[in-house]
C-alpha cells in the first residue's frame, strides 16, 4: 500500500516520458539527474546494476531481481539516495534491515511497501526536491509519444487508384443474345482537389477513369463486340468529422460524365462476312454520395479511402439518337497532399 501523500507524485509520473527506448521486465529507470552521472541501483544490501545518464539525465539498469531472490515477487520498499556525484535507488524486502546511507547522501523514502514482480518496472525521476516512484507492473514505454497532426484545413491535392463497376453496360450491350459475356468492373485512376474551409465543411472536385465495361456475343449469323468508356466528374460538398489525425466524412453533390459506346458487328453467315461499327457518345448530370476516412501521418502527407455511387446518366451528343441510364460504384484509395501554410 502506498501513502496517500505518494499518490500524486506516481499519478504526475505515468505522464513523463524518456527517449532511452523501452524498458524490460524489472529495469530501473532513473530520471532527470545530472547528466553524464552515476546510477545505481540496490537490492537488500548489495549491489545488482549500475549505469551512466545521458545527456538527459535518464538512466536504464537491468536488475533481474527475481534471478536473485529466486522468488516471482516480494514486498518491498524503495529509498532513493542523492548524493554528490551518484544517484542510488535501494529496493529492500519487508524483512530485511535498511541499509545505512552513506554519508553526505539525503535519502528519500517513496512511502510504504510496494509489491515487486517479475513484470515489474520502477521508474525514478529525481529531477525535483523530492524524488517520485512510478511502478508498474509490465513494460514501460519510454519513446517519446508520437504527436499526431490534426486534419488540416486549406487546400488538398490528391490521387490514387479507382475500383469501379458500372451496374447494366454489359446486359444492355448483350440484350437477348446468348451466349454472351463481358466484363464492367476494374482498376481505374483518380484524382482532385478539396479545399477544407474549417475542419468540418470542405468543397471537392475528382475526376475519375472507371475502367472500361465490355461485352462479347456470337450467333449463328453474327459476332459483336461492345466497349462502354466513361469518364467521370464529381463535384461535392464534404461534411467531416475531426478525430485527431483521422477526419471520417461523408459527402453528397452532382457527378458529370462522358461516355463512349462502341460496337464492332461483323456478319459470319455471310458469303463474305463485313464488319459494321456503331458509336454513341452521351453525357450529362447525375446524383453522386459517398462517404470515406483521411489518416493524417503529418500535416501536409496523408492516406483516403473512399466508397461511393454516382449516376451515368444523359443523353447523346453529336446529334445522334439515345441515351445512357447507369450507375457507377465506386472505391477511391491513394494519398493526400495539402498545399500552402
Amino acid at each position: 500500500m502506498m501513502e496517500p501523500r505518494r499518490l500524486l507524485a506516481v499519478a504526475a509520473a505515468l505522464n513523463l516520458t524518456v527517449c532511452v527506448g523501452a524498458a524490460t521486465a524489472q529495469t530501473v529507470i532513473v530520471r532527470n539527474a545530472p547528466p553524464d552521472s552515476p546510477v545505481e541501483v540496490v537490492l537488500n544490501d548489495a549491489a545488482v546494476g549500475s549505469a551512466k545518464t545521458n545527456d538527459k539525465g535518464d538512466a536504464l539498469v537491468p536488475v533481474g531481481i527475481s534471478e536473485r531472490l529466486m522468488k516471482t515477487e516480494t514486498d518491498a520498499q524503495v529509498f532513493v539516495d542523492v548524493c554528490q556525484n551518484v544517484r542510488r535507488v535501494l529496493i529492500v524486502e519487508r524483512a530485511v534491515q535498511v541499509p545505512l546511507p552513506e554519508a553526505g547522501c539525503t535519502r528519500r523514502d517513496m512511502g510504504g511497501f510496494f509489491v515487486v514482480k517479475q513484470v515489474s518496472s520502477l521508474v525514478v525521476d529525481v529531477g525535483g526536491s523530492s524524488p517520485t516512484l512510478l511502478l508498474r507492473q509490465g513494460k514501460v514505454s519510454l519513446d517519446p509519444p508520437r504527436v499526431w497532426k490534426p486534419a488540416p484545413t486549406g487546400l488538398v491535392l490528391f490521387g490514387g487508384g479507382a475500383f469501379t463497376k458500372v451496374s447494366d453496360a454489359t446486359a444492355v450491350a448483350c440484350g437477348d443474345v446468348t451466349p454472351c459475356s463481358g466484363v464492367q468492373s476494374g482498376l481505374g485512376y483518380t484524382f482532385g482537389a478539396a479545399y477544407w474551409v474549417t475542419p468540418f465543411l470542405a468543397a471537392e472536385g475528382t475526376y475519375i477513369q472507371p475502367a472500361d465495361a465490355t461485352a462479347t456475343g456470337t450467333t449463328d449469323t453474327f459476332q459483336f463486340n461492345s466497349v462502354f468508356e466513361t469518364q467521370v466528374l464529381t463535384v461535392v460538398g464534404k461534411v467531416g468529422v475531426p478525430l485527431g489525425p483521422f477526419r471520417p466524412y461523408g459527402q453528397v453533390g452532382g457527378s458529370y460524365h462522358r461516355a463512349k459506346f462502341r460496337t464492332a458487328q461483323t456478319m459470319t453467315g455471310a458469303a463474305e462476312p463485313n464488319t459494321l461499327s456503331y458509336e454513341l457518345r452521351t453525357g450529362g448530370w447525375g446524383l453522386v454520395v459517398g462517404g470515406g476516412l483521411e489518416m493524417w501521418l503529418s500535416s501536409v502527407f496523408g492516406f483516403y479511402g473512399e466508397v461511393g455511387t454516382a449516376a451515368i446518366k444523359g443523353s447523346a451528343l453529336d446529334d445522334e439518337e439515345g441515351a445512357v441510364d447507369d450507375r457507377m460504384n465506386y472505391i477511391l484509395f491513394g494519398a493526400r497532399l495539402r498545399i500552402g501554410g
